[in-house]
């Protein structure tokens, strides 16, 4: 695990860790930044040390992979963009495609669907889709459309975050929304949507990369205390406490957020950390659909309380209430992955 972390903090600092591997363990840190999704990331950083050539070639095939990647969204991004301009329709981007620019090479951040958000005109946005970009758009999710055009998965947000759950959402929505667009807005809301992710399944390497390089790029445009206080009336502070202490202790990074005391620390960093780098069988997506899926989506729900009790301040009867009544309203993700 510390070689994982060494590794990513190398490739931000433009640096190459004093790491001596066998050829096998190589292969096996290598399959770790993929799955962590910072493999193209670490690559120029992998390039300068003494790694076996069978490893060293993939890895930097992996890194002209995503650039590639990168480049071609780009391009598809700038071609959905210029319809919707034609009608008028702003166009506000999230996610990985727009925290990409805070990274030292925006090419390197690996990302899979464009999430566009077209303020209240996403009806009119999705009808452009159908008839001009002759796209299939599906309405199966709560708070996006989605549809694919040039082989990219597009979302088209309603909502920046799931409001039907958790219920605290729907509080945590306004503020958005009031913030919106800011750099205090960025840092809200990519601070609840990796809490929501963390809750539900998992957070990766690029999360971490993702929130240090965040707050830092926009540390004098931020207002700390909105962030600080939102924290705080939302049931986040041991969550946050935890990622900022891992950033300052594993990536050398300090951020402005307040840790807190002790008492909002939560009491196994070393497990939150392993998450952080491995995951845990609890989180890995269950390939089959039908009521395999359901047993699943149960045993899940069980394993992951642990992670709910650090990020929301709903109680938990709540929460499988509004957990309960959200797959009531979009029944086809209960036996089939969405």
């Amino acid at each position: 695990m510390s070689a994982a972390f060494g590794l990513v903090r190398a490739a931000l600092d433009d640096d190459a860790p004093s790491l001596r591997l066998e050829a096998q363990e190589w292969w096996s840190l290598f399959r770790l930044m993929q799955q962590s999704h910072v493999a193209a990331l670490t690559a120029e950083a992998m390039a300068r040390m003494a790694v076996p050539r069978d490893v060293k070639v993939p890895w930097l095939a992996e890194r002209e992979k995503v650039a590639k990647w990168h480049r071609y969204q780009q391009e598809v991004q700038a071609d959905i963009i210029g319809h919707m301009e034609c009608h008028g329709i702003r166009t506000l981007v999230l996610k990985g495609n727009h925290t990409a620019r805070h990274y030292p090479n925006p090419e390197l951040r690996s990302f899979g669907d464009l999430d566009l958000y077209f303020y209240d005109r996403h009806k009119e946005a999705d009808e452009v889709a159908r008839k001009e970009l002759k796209a299939s758009v599906s309405n199966d999710a709560h708070h996006h459309s989605k549809y694919n055009y040039r082989g990219v998965t597009v979302e088209s947000h309603y909502d920046f975050l799931n409001v039907h759950y958790p219920p605290s959402n729907r509080r945590y929505e306004a503020l958005l929304k009031a913030q919106c667009p800011s750099a205090t807005f960025e840092v809200l809301f990519l601070l609840r949507h990796m809490a929501c992710h963390f809750a539900a399944s998992r957070l990766t390497l690029r999360d971490l990369v993702d929130w240090t390089l965040t707050c830092r790029a926009l540390e004098d445009a931020v207002d700390w205390n909105v962030v600080q206080q939102t924290v705080d009336s939302h049931g986040m502070k041991p969550f946050v406490a935890a990622l900022n202490s891992i950033a300052e202790k594993q990536l050398e990074i300090s951020l402005p957020l307040q840790r807190g005391n002790g008492s909002d620390m939560p009491a196994d960093m070393a497990l939150i950390e392993r998450d952080l780098v491995y995951g845990s069988p609890a989180a890995d997506d269950h390939k089959a659909d039908g009521l395999p899926r359901l047993g699943w989506k149960l045993r899940r729900w069980r394993a992951l309380a642990w992670k709910r009790r650090l990020v929301y301040s709903d109680s938990e009867p709540r929460l499988l209430l509004a957990s309960l009544t959200s797959h009531a309203r979009k029944p086809q993700g209960i036996l089939h992955k969405m």
